[in-house]
Parts: C-alpha cells; structure tokens; sequence
C-alpha cells in the first residue's frame, strides 16, 4: 500500500527534479492541493504532474509563453481568437500554456475564475496549479500514469513526443527518490495508506481523543501529524510525527485492525 504513496517534501521534490528550490518551495503547496482537488492523490500521477512542470517550465513557476505581439498574433483567428488583438491577449500562460479565448473561457467556466475577463491570472501559482490538476483529470492522464504508459502521458499534454527525453529522466528519478524514502510516512504524504493510517488513528481516537478533527483526505496534513504525535506519546514511542514500521506496527495493534504492509 504504502508503495502507491507519494512521501517527498519539498526539498526532496527539488532535489530530484534539480529545481530551484525556492520557487518548489513556493509552488509545490498549490500544486499539491490541485493534484487532490481533482483526484491525482497516488504516486504515479503526482509524479506524472511534476515530471510534466519540471518539462514545460524548467523553473517550477508559471510563466508567459515566449515571444512577442508579433509572434503571438499568429493565434488570431484560432483557439476561439476572434476579437481584435485576442492572439496576442491568450497567449499561453502557466505550468502548461493555456493559449486562446476558447481555452480561458473553458476553464473559467470549469475553476470559476475569471480567465476571459482577466487572462494574467493564469499566472497565478494557485490558479495555474488547478488548470493543470484539472487538464489531468479530464483527459484521464492519471490513469496512464498509474498504468507506466508514459509516452501515453506525455503525448497528451504535448500532442507529440516533444521534451520526452527530458519528461522520462524526470519521471526515472521522481520514482528513484520516493523508493528511496522508502515506506516511511511524513506531512505532505500523499496516497492510499495515508487514508489507511487516518482510519486506524480514527479507531485509536474513539478511546483517545485526538488533539484535532482529522480531514477524509489522502493528504497528510498537520491535525495529522499531531494525532500521531499524540499516540506515539501514549505508545512510549519517540513523538516525531512521523510514521515508519514501529509506529504503524504499534497503531495497528492499539486498533485492532491486523493490516499488513
């Protein structure tokens, strides 16, 4: 179970991809909360999404596509580009470049932000994390991901193999640091056991008050990482927050669950 769990944090998602750590540190957040508004919670598709933001935009931000009102101005005409000077307003923007009137009115419409009428926040590091998460989840690129059809994962967001040699080496050591980690859960987790361990604090919990209501999430959040805290001090187990063989062993027992892993 624990091996469908994502468990980097942001200095190890910097680490392996060789990204700016400041900017991963500032992203990644919102990344993270894009990827579990819209249901890529397990190791593959996370690694599938950063895999493509370490290949679209080397610098882990969003950012304007390159060029200028004379090379943008191609687009007039197309992507729903009807009105005056629309190539040049919809260019491309983000973690993946949103391009055309068409496209921002689509994900205004399916975000509830306001992308025709304000184009830039598409720049936004939140807005661009949910128009990616979004973009995933309604072409099923998650389940390629979670399937190792990888090309399959690359040629749907770039339409070609363009970068692919790039997206691969990403993915080979996204998937190389989180084995690396190995079956240890933190803050920041992501995955089917975090949804396993916040079921046997819940049973531990009827007995034991946890110190905060903890979300049905596949996210390893803070009230977490204080009712873990909370049974490894009643378990007489040093109160790091952190979940590795003892603990879950110890957790286990306390619940009565008799889960394996």
């Amino acid at each position: 179970m624990a091996g469908d769990t994502f468990n980097l944090d942001a200095a190890g998602i910097a680490h392996a991809m060789g990204a700016p750590a400041a900017n991963v540190e500032r992203y990644w957040p919102a990344i993270q909360a894009a990827c579990l508004e819209h249901g890529l919670t397990d190791r593959a598709s996370i690694i599938a999404v950063l895999a493509t933001v370490g290949t679209e935009v080397g610098s882990f931000e969003p950012i304007n596509e390159f060029g200028d009102a004379a090379y943008f101005a191609k687009y007039q005409g197309k992507l729903g580009n009807i009105q005056p000077g629309d190539g040049v307003r919809y260019h491309g923007r983000g973690f993946i470049q949103l391009t055309g009137r068409s496209n921002y009115h689509t994900y205004q419409q399916k975000l509830g932000v306001p992308l025709e009428d304000q184009p830039e926040l598409a720049l936004d590091g939140a807005v661009a994390a949910r128009i990616l998460g979004c973009y995933f989840q309604d072409h099923g690129i998650g389940d390629c991901a979670r399937q190792g059809d990888w090309e399959t994962v690359r040629r749907k967001v770039n339409g070609g193999l363009n970068g692919w040699d790039r997206f691969s080496d990403l993915v080979s050591r996204l998937e190389q640091a989180t084995t690396a980690t190995g079956d240890a859960l933190v803050e920041g987790s992501m995955g089917p056991a975090v949804v396993e361990l916040k079921r046997l604090l819940k049973v531990w919990g009827e007995e034991h008050p946890l110190p905060k209501p903890i979300k049905n999430t596949p996210l390893f959040g803070p009230a977490t990482t204080d009712a873990v805290k909370a049974f490894q001090q009643a378990s007489g187990i040093q109160a790091t927050g952190k979940v590795g063989k003892k603990t879950w062993q110890a957790l286990e027992a306390a619940a009565g669950a008799g889960v394996k892993h």
